[in-house]
């Protein structure tokens, strides 16, 4: 049975009922491989096969509107059958769902979560992060899950297979700054962020938020990409788009009056017979 499954963004920062393409190719990902990965560990445990086009859609979201209200992402989950009836799968992956979804509010893994989906959480928790400060999760048969995007780790959800990467940099818009925690956040020019953990004299480094700085600490590496530096320091950066924004605007007249005109001397030199020639070719 298809069930709606409903996101809300709160105070994201762009119109009620909007959301930029970038955070919602992100989220709509994230929240499919997590759906798809606990399906597939729910069909695939010991009992009845099941056909490749069941888990399809078994394990398919499909997103059907986004309204405001700060902005709401709405989508039916499941199979398109209309049958008013619970598999014993679906019962099974629901659940795993939700308790992955207040895990994330209450920023802890549980132990049963498997490397793969906990991979995708992590994926979905950055989504949230670069979408809005907070969000809720609801559907029909469960309340609204508040999640404080601000305030959970991405590391919390780091597969076993992440490794530590040396005293590595990086740079970035200083966008996130914690004090209470220590903890801040930098996001390069392509939209990749890096969590900052245990920030060294945080209070001088909070002034540079909203600017370009290079952070540099011990890294820490997940799926084959930099996700955290711990023991950190910050120093401000040159914003990369700097060079392209002039001191000075000119008026269309200024530039149509420093334009070269045409050359007098600059035409080719011909002699007579040159010149004969090039008339014959050009009336043929």
């Amino acid at each position: 049975m298809a069930r709606d499954l409903e996101l809300r963004l709160v105070d994201a920062p762009v119109p009620d009922g909007e959301i930029v393409v970038k955070d919602l190719a992100a989220l709509t990902t994230a929240l499919q491989e997590v759906w798809t990965r606990i399906g597939r560990d729910v069909v695939n445990t010991p009992g009845p096969g099941r056909t490749k086009h069941f888990m399809e859609q078994f394990v398919q979201l499909r997103l059907r509107a986004i309204t405001s209200g700060s902005t709401v992402l709405s989508f039916s989950k499941g199979p398109m059958d209309k049958l008013d009836v619970d598999l014993p799968e679906e019962r099974i992956a629901d659940g795993r769902f939700w308790e992955v979804i207040e895990s994330i509010r209450a920023d802890r893994r549980p132990s049963s979560v498997t490397d793969l989906v906990a991979e995708s959480v992590a994926k979905l928790v950055a989504a949230l992060q670069a979408a809005a400060p907070a969000a809720s999760l609801s559907d029909s048969a469960h309340p609204a899950v508040e999640i404080e995007s601000s305030r959970i780790h991405l590391e919390t959800w780091m597969s076993k297979r992440v490794r530590s990467g040396g005293q590595m940099q990086a740079r970035g818009l200083l966008e996130k700054v914690d004090l209470r925690s220590h903890d801040f956040r930098v996001r390069d020019d392509v939209g990749q962020a890096v969590e900052l953990r245990h920030v060294l004299d945080d209070v001088e480094a909070a002034q540079h938020v909203g600017q370009w700085v290079v952070a540099t600490g011990q890294g820490v590496f997940g799926s084959d990409r930099l996700v955290a530096l711990t023991d950190v320091s910050i120093a401000l950066a040159d914003d990369p788009a700097s060079g392209m924004v002039g001191d000075e605007v000119l008026t269309l007249d200024q530039i149509l009056a420093s334009a070269p005109g045409p050359d007098a001397d600059g035409a080719i030199d011909l002699t007579d017979d040159e010149f004969v020639a090039f008339l014959d070719a050009a009336r043929g």
